[in-house]
């Protein structure tokens, strides 16, 4: 018992700085809230948690088998995956006061009809941002395939999944709640330089790590 809950106590501490480090699923989100509906907003959050939960589930229980019979390219993924987190976090620093670089889609101008205009619409933005979303491919194909071993019973595997979906469910959802606020929306323009340096110095140790830890 106690093993499995330090294992998934590793795996909640491993997600926790990738889910909230900005990125396209955060952008997304934030930008929908602010432009567009909090309903529209939580679609899109339900869809950035669903997809997650397929990745997870995914590298668990289908990418770790792989990896334990090849262990040569584990050790490829790993070092790969930790030198792309260390650059993200380097571009995150490098750009952190960078204006947006009008990635998101602005929203349509008075008089016009918005580009989707149903929840369904926003849940598959969702589902498509985390499904192309290279910062998910790295922690789910490298970070936590290292965090849960495939040796680990399948009920913690299946309990670290739901973990997963139940701390992302947490995280976005309250992403699209408050960035619903005006107040909350200026305050993000104004942190956003340090923000960006808080998670980039995260992310550059998280990588470095990932990549020399065997």
């Amino acid at each position: 018992m106690n093993s499995a809950a330090a294992t998934l106590g590793t795996v909640l501490l491993a997600y926790l700085p990738a889910a909230v480090s900005p990125g396209p699923n955060f952008v997304l989100i934030a930008h929908t809230a602010a432009a567009g509906t909090r309903r529209s907003a939580v679609a899109v959050a339900l869809g950035v948690v669903a997809a997650g939960g397929v990745l997870a589930a995914v590298a668990v229980f289908g990418l770790g088998s792989v990896l334990a019979r090849t262990p040569w390219l584990a050790t490829a993924l790993r070092v790969v995956c930790g030198g792309y987190l260390a650059w993200l976090g380097v571009r995150l620093w490098w750009r952190a006061r960078a204006p947006d670089d009008g990635s998101v889609e602005r929203p349509a101008s008075e008089g016009e009809p918005p580009a989707s205009t149903r929840r369904g619409n926003h849940f598959r933005q969702g589902v498509v941002s985390n499904l192309t979303n290279p910062k998910a491919a790295a922690f789910f194909g490298s970070v936590l395939t290292a965090a849960l071993p495939p040796t680990e019973p399948t009920a913690v595997k299946l309990a670290a999944v739901a973990l997963i979906v139940v701390a992302s469910t947490a995280w976005h959802l309250s992403v699209a709640l408050l960035f619903s606020s005006p107040a909350t929306q200026r305050w993000y323009t104004r942190a956003k330089p340090a923000l960006n340096r808080v998670v980039g110095t995260i992310l550059v140790v998280l990588g470095l790590i990932l990549a020399v830890t065997p």
